[in-house]
């Protein structure tokens, strides 16, 4: 009986790293599709509210925002973040298709391509809101 006990656990560990493992190296095969990163400029709905220092997000900064963001449906965005009314905008390349992107002062993100848009969060990113 312990000895099935044993290997039920290991059963399920095992199952539990190799989900992790395929979870890890999804996520890894998104971000390096994404190449390319350019910010081409600052926008603002409300420039006395969220001005350039607010995302002062520079090419490396937005690549590493991609890289640490993680991809989400648009409803978690809407129910779990304030998007901010100033952002960046760029371009990228993802799978070597030229793409636009935005990434506002609330550490959200869309990547459009082809006429269908991508959304992302970043909730580890804080560092890369500073000034470079």
């Amino acid at each position: 009986m312990e000895m099935k006990k044993t290997l039920l656990v290991r059963l399920l560990v095992s199952s539990f790293l190799a989900s992790l493992l395929a979870a890890c190296a999804e996520v890894g095969m998104q971000q390096a599709l994404i190449t390319d990163v350019y910010v081409e400029d600052f926008q603002s709905d409300d420039m006395q509210s969220c001005r350039p220092s607010d995302v002062p997000l520079n090419h490396r900064q937005a690549r590493d925002f991609f890289r640490r963001a993680r991809q989400v449906d648009y409803s978690v965005i809407h129910d779990h973040y304030e998007v901010a009314p100033c952002s960046v905008v760029g371009t990228l390349k993802y799978r070597n298709h030229a793409c636009n992107w935005l990434i506002d002062a609330g550490a959200t993100a869309q990547i459009e391509c082809n006429g269908k848009t991508q959304y992302f969060v970043c909730d580890d990113c804080e560092d890369l809101f500073r000034d470079p």
